[in-house]
């Protein structure tokens, strides 16, 4: 078991590694207008917004996919 430095609680590895993709996750949903892949002056915010959206769909569906609410 690993011990997690930001709760003390113990993870398997597994479990941590699942914890550090919604992490990462989470700041780029916070981040991803500041993506090189992205150029908000050519975009509308309809698309901003669709984009927005369908950020939020994957990472709950990824959340979802790995058991964790």
């Amino acid at each position: 078991m690993i011990k997690c430095s930001l709760t003390g609680k113990k993870l398997t590895a597994n479990q941590l590694a699942k914890e550090l993709l919604v992490d990462k996750m989470e700041i780029a949903l916070e981040f991803w207008q500041e993506s090189i892949l992205v150029n908000e002056e050519l975009m509308t915010e309809k698309e901003l917004k669709d984009i927005d959206d369908q950020l939020w769909k994957r990472y709950w569906g990824v959340k979802k996919y790995l058991g964790i609410r």
